[in-house]
C-alpha cells in the first residue's frame, strides 16, 4: 500500500475571510501535528503551489470564502489528482451559491425563505418585493460569501434602498427579515451531530459577533423539543446528501416566532476556531476536537486507498 508522508493544511488566500482562515488553521495544525507529520502552508495568492506532491501530500483545505469554498481550489486539486479533505469542486460551487442551494433544498421538501436575486444598479420595487417576500423588513446579502460578510438587516424599504445604494459589485439577493432563533447542525461523513443555538448579545450573528470572544452565547445542545432537533438533523443530512457534500459541513437554520424552521445555507468548510460551531456540535455527541480531525483524515485515507506510514 502507498503511503502519505504528511498532511498539508492550506490557509489564507485572498478573500474577506483570510483572517478567519488563518485563525482556523492554527488549532487544527496544533492538534494534527501530534498525530501526523503536518505542515501549515499560508497562501498569499489564490493559487495552488507547484511544490505540493499529490503522491505524498494529503491536503486539508481551510480557506474560507472566495477560492477556498467556491470550488476553484478543489478544481485545481482535482486537476493534479490530490486527495483532499472536504467536498469536491461541484458540491462546493453549488453550496456557495445561496440561490442554487435554496432551489435544491426546496426541491427536497425543506422549508426555505423566498428570495429575489439582484443585478448591480437594479432599481428596487417596493410593491414587488413586499408581495414576493411577504414582508416589509428585508435582509440584503451576497449570494456567494460566507461569515455573514456584506449582510444588511433592513427594518423597512427605505433602509433597504440605502444599503443597496452602497453596493457597487458582486451577486446579491434579498430575503425576508426573520426574527427568531439561530440554529446550526454540524455534519461528519453525512451524519448529523449536535444541534446548537447561537445567541448574540447584540444584533445578529454577523462577522463581528462570530469572531469576537464573548460576543455570543452558544447553547450546545440547543434547548429544543426532541422532535424539532431530530427534524433539523434529518433536514441537514438530506441536504448534505443531495448536494453531493463530503466529509464535513455545517447547516444553518432560523426558527421564527411561530416555531417554523427555515433552511438558510450550508458551509462546506466550516470554521475551526475556538469560537467555531462544528467542534461544539461534535462535542455534543462526545467527539473531541482531536477525534473529529482524525475521523476526517481517516475518511480521506480510506477514499484514496493510502495511509500514513
Amino acid at each position: 500500500m502507498k503511503h502519505f508522508e504528511k498532511i498539508v493544511i492550506l490557509c489564507g488566500g485572498q478573500s474577506g475571510e483570510r483572517d478567519v482562515s488563518l485563525h482556523s488553521a492554527e488549532p487544527v495544525f496544533e492538534a494534527l501535528k501530534k498525530m501526523y507529520p503536518t505542515r501549515l502552508l499560508r497562501l498569499d495568492e489564490n493559487t495552488l503551489p507547484q511544490e505540493l506532491n499529490p503522491e505524498t501530500d494529503l491536503i486539508f483545505p481551510l480557506i474560507h470564502g472566495d477560492f477556498g469554498e467556491d470550488g476553484r481550489l478543489q478544481a485545481l486539486l482535482e486537476e493534479r489528482n490530490f486527495t483532499y479533505i472536504g467536498s469536491d469542486a461541484k458540491a462546493s460551487a453549488l453550496c456557495m451559491d445561496k440561490i442554487r442551494s435554496k432551489h435544491l433544498a426546496a426541491g427536497k421538501g425543506l422549508s426555505v425563505l423566498p428570495a429575489v436575486e439582484l443585478t448591480i444598479r437594479q432599481a428596487l420595487n417596493r410593491e414587488m418585493l413586499e408581495k414576493t417576500l411577504k414582508t416589509t423588513a428585508f435582509v440584503l446579502k451576497p449570494t456567494d460569501k460566507g461569515s455573514s460578510i456584506g449582510v444588511h438587516l433592513c427594518e423597512n424599504f427605505d433602509a433597504l434602498c440605502t444599503a443597496w445604494a452602497d453596493v457597487k459589485e458582486g451577486h446579491w439577493m434579498i430575503e425576508p427579515y426573520v426574527r427568531g432563533r439561530e440554529l446550526t447542525v454540524g455534519l461528519l461523513h453525512g451524519k448529523a451531530l449536535g444541534v446548537g443555538e447561537i445567541c448574540p448579545k447584540e444584533g445578529f450573528y454577523d462577522y463581528h459577533n462570530k469572531y469576537t470572544e464573548g460576543a455570543c452565547e452558544y447553547i450546545f445542545p440547543a434547548l429544543l423539543e426532541d422532535t424539532v432537533a431530530e427534524r433539523l438533523r434529518r433536514f441537514s443530512e438530506i441536504f448534505f446528501k443531495v448536494a453531493g457534500c463530503r466529509d464535513f459541513g455545517r447547516v444553518d437554520f432560523i426558527m421564527d416566532t411561530n416555531g417554523d424552521v427555515w433552511f438558510l445555507e450550508i458551509n462546506t468548510i466550516p470554521g475551526m476556531t475556538d469560537q467555531s460551531l462544528l467542534p461544539k456540535s461534535a462535542a455534543c455527541v462526545g467527539i473531541t476536537f482531536e477525534a473529529l480531525l482524525k475521523r476526517l483524515v481517516d475518511g480521506a485515507c480510506e477514499r484514496s486507498g493510502k495511509s500514513f506510514s
